[in-house]
């Protein structure tokens, strides 16, 4: 006995089992053609799909060209600001734009909350500016029409209402007893009516995907990404794998349940803690894991710090070596001048309390969000929205590299300003003064976002998600078991 139980399945059971799912399948496919129901709802999901992308589009590409503009400008503008002395030119100062993805039409992440533009100049990091989100009312930050919110939450909505009757609706009619006399695989007629169900909610992404390809095709941007195919290769078959565990789990439930009833109202109560309750705790949480200061509070403890004068000792030990080197007892014998040096010992000082302030700020906005990733072993949303924006450089990780490159351009500014004024003394009292070519010397600021970290990624996001998947498959074959040789009732 346990010989044959340990065998192989026979290829007549193989070839049994696809054929019930073959006709299973048109079946299921051939009714849903001709309930209007189906048709209503698949058709106001493809219209907020279709609206949402269509939005979204728009917005990323006037976004795009606005950003291009804006950047083109801001090197006419640093380029022509005429003659004057470099450390003027330092507190003139410039804006660079962060690079948008495509991707981010259909994933904005914190694009809307984080800002779009920084200012760089001497002495100073500044924030990033122009935050969508601030022109907005409450109501429009927390529920954005986008093609994320349309797959994360709606599609699964559509699912359970489509769904709910997958197997519960063989009880209400009585017709349980004819399907166990049919002796079908119940597994065959869960995947065929599953996969129908899967078909469904894909198509409310073929809006968001035509909108991408048409963005790809019209937009003359340069990608951000070295690893778009990747990407974007992650982000499909991350949804893909999303929407698989919802068709499982109203399997699941459907197999399950006693009535119509029973089964929609347990798929309900399952989408609005999975998809609304918990991605919500799961922000709370966070807060609580990492408390980040306030605005105010950071700010002042950074200048005061910035305030207190670098060691004199040091400075003075600094210049003394210079004088020896060059063999003389005053900085004004000096061929170099000291005004330049001075002023990058200072932007260096400036820049250690920087890296600890912002350090520890972006560490604390990192542990916010892996605190808020482990809710994905709960809710496959939250573990699909992790997963969404890591793919569409549209989450804190991203937004913390641009904000990193900004900083660096910024020093990389303030040297070759500060190192122009030290090869040039004062000459009989008079100053020297930068020109374009000075100004044009400053390597131009091309930002690129770092590869994905797939262990990261893996370990964050695709493992939770794939384990709940992994938990639905098996919930939804318990159920089949019951379904088989359970009460009829």
């Amino acid at each position: 006995m346990n010989a044959i139980t340990s065998a192989p399945w026979p290829a007549s059971e193989r070839s049994r089992w696809w054929r019930a799912c073959h006709g299973a399948w048109q079946a299921d496919w051939r009714e849903r053609r001709r309930d209007w129901r189906v048709w209503l709802l698949l058709g106001l999901g493809l219209a907020l799909a279709a609206c949402a992308a269509l939005l979204t589009s728009i917005e990323l590409q006037a976004t795009l060209d606005a950003r291009a503009s804006a950047t083109q400008a801001e090197q006419t503008r640093w380029s022509q600001q005429g003659k004057k002395y470099p450390h003027s030119a330092a507190h003139y100062g410039v804006y660079v734009f962060k690079p948008l993805p495509l991707l981010a039409a259909l994933e904005p992440g914190v694009e809307n909350y984080v800002g779009s533009s920084v200012y760089l100049e001497a002495h100073k990091q500044n924030e990033l500016v122009y935050r969508p989100a601030a022109d907005e009312a409450g109501s429009t930050r927390q529920f954005r029409l986008t093609p994320a919110f349309v797959l994360q939450v709606l599609a699964p909505m559509a699912m359970v209402f489509l769904g709910f009757g997958m197997f519960a609706g063989e009880r209400e009619r009585d017709t349980l007893a004819a399907l166990r006399v049919n002796a079908a695989p119940l597994s065959a007629l869960a995947v065929a009516r599953g996969a129908v169900l899967l078909c469904l909610a894909l198509s409310m992404a073929l809006p968001a995907c035509a909108a991408v390809m048409l963005m790809k095709w019209l937009s003359n941007a340069p990608s951000p990404f070295q690893d778009g195919a990747l990407r974007l290769a992650v982000f499909g078959g991350g949804y893909l794998l999303y929407l698989a565990t919802w068709a499982a789990l109203i399997a699941a439930v459907s197999a399950r349940s006693a009535s119509l009833r029973a089964s929609l109202a347990a798929l309900i109560a399952i989408w609005a803690a999975t998809a609304l309750v918990l991605p919500r705790l799961a922000v709370e949480f966070s807060q609580h894991a990492a408390p980040l200061p306030s605005m105010q509070q950071f700010r002042e403890e950074m200048d005061n710090t910035l305030g207190m004068p670098d060691d004199p000792q040091e400075a003075e030990r600094h210049k003394q070596a210079l004088l020896r080197e060059h063999g003389v007892s005053d900085v004004k014998d000096l061929p170099l001048n000291w005004a330049g040096i001075s002023l990058q010992r200072g932007e260096e000082h400036g820049d250690k309390i920087f890296d600890a302030y912002y350090g520890r700020l972006y560490a604390a906005m990192q542990k916010q969000s892996d605190a808020a990733a482990l809710a994905g072993w709960l809710s496959p949303t939250v573990a699909v929205a992790g997963l969404s924006t890591a793919t569409a450089a549209s989450d804190t990780g991203h937004h913390i590299q641009f904000v990193n490159a900004a900083e660096a351009q910024r020093r990389t500014i303030q040297k070759v300003l500060n190192e122009a004024i030290a090869r040039h003394p004062e000459v009989d009292g008079k100053r020297y003064d930068g020109d374009e070519a000075l100004w044009n010397s400053v390597p131009p600021f091309r930002f690129h976002f770092a590869p994905l970290d797939m262990g990261a990624l893996f370990g964050q996001q695709i493992l939770p998600l794939l384990a709940v998947f992994l938990a639905s498959l098996a919930l939804c074959a318990i159920a089949l078991r019951h379904l088989r040789s359970g009460s009829l009732k």
